[in-house]
């Protein structure tokens, strides 16, 4: 990401922010409108660390860990394939197949891979893991609605290998809300942006099935 976003500390926090607003993308589509990941007791990602273990083992009173997502993971939906180049409308259902990924409802970094396989690869997976394992660890909430206003492909490679392309995504979460583990809201309204351009790089499978690769803002997010 551009280190010229980064230049303030104003600007630090809304990156910061805006990196959380994208872990909302998951409903995106509409179909959940809030979710809740608490930490597990110990600040463990793993749901079954220090599990199991007998009871009355010289602890008079042993707090139980909080619970994590069990959702066994499968695949989520692919974006349709496409033959040849990928164009506006086709990028813009990529996009939006991506962000419904429902990465809150896994427990374990294993279940987030099954579930991202057939719509984020490289640096973006390594990404949304990172939110995710954020949304764990802090305990935080978020509610509210995304939206994708538009899509632009950029730039097409479709002699590489794989196949390439640049979208320019312009997303809306005024309705997103992010609460900490205290039910406080996280940022204010100096530091967010109804609105915002996400800048996402695309690769094409031998499935013909276009992933998002990375995902990045440009120097002027506004749209």
């Amino acid at each position: 990401m551009s280190g010229d976003v980064l230049a303030t500390p104003a600007a630090r926090r809304r990156k910061a922010l805006w990196i959380s607003l994208a872990v909302a993308t998951v409903v995106v589509l509409g179909a959940v409108t809030a979710y809740a990941v608490t930490t597990s007791g110990g600040g463990s990602t793993s749901p079954d660390a220090g599990g199991g273990g007998s009871s009355g083992t010289g602890t008079s009173a042993t707090s139980t860990p909080a619970p994590t997502p069990t959702v066994t993971a499968t695949p989520a939906p692919a974006a349709p394939p496409v033959e040849g180049e990928i164009d506006d409308e086709e990028a813009l259902i990529t996009v939006e197949t991506a962000l419904a990924a429902p990465i809150s409802t896994v427990g374990t970094s294993e279940d987030l891979a099954v579930l991202l396989k057939d719509v984020a690869v490289d640096s973006y997976a390594a990404e949304l893991e990172a939110q995710w394992q954020e949304l764990v660890s802090q305990g935080w909430t978020i509610t509210g609605a995304p939206a994708l206003v538009s899509s632009d492909v950029t730039a097409v490679d479709a002699d590489a290998d794989p196949a390439t392309a640049e979208i320019t995504a312009c997303i809306d979460s005024s309705a997103v809300t992010i609460l900490d583990s205290n039910g406080d809201r996280i940022g204010d309204d100096t530091a967010t942006m109804p609105r915002a351009l996400h800048l996402f790089s695309l690769v094409q499978g031998e499935d013909d099935i276009w992933r998002i690769a990375s995902h990045s803002f440009p120097n002027d997010p506004t749209c």
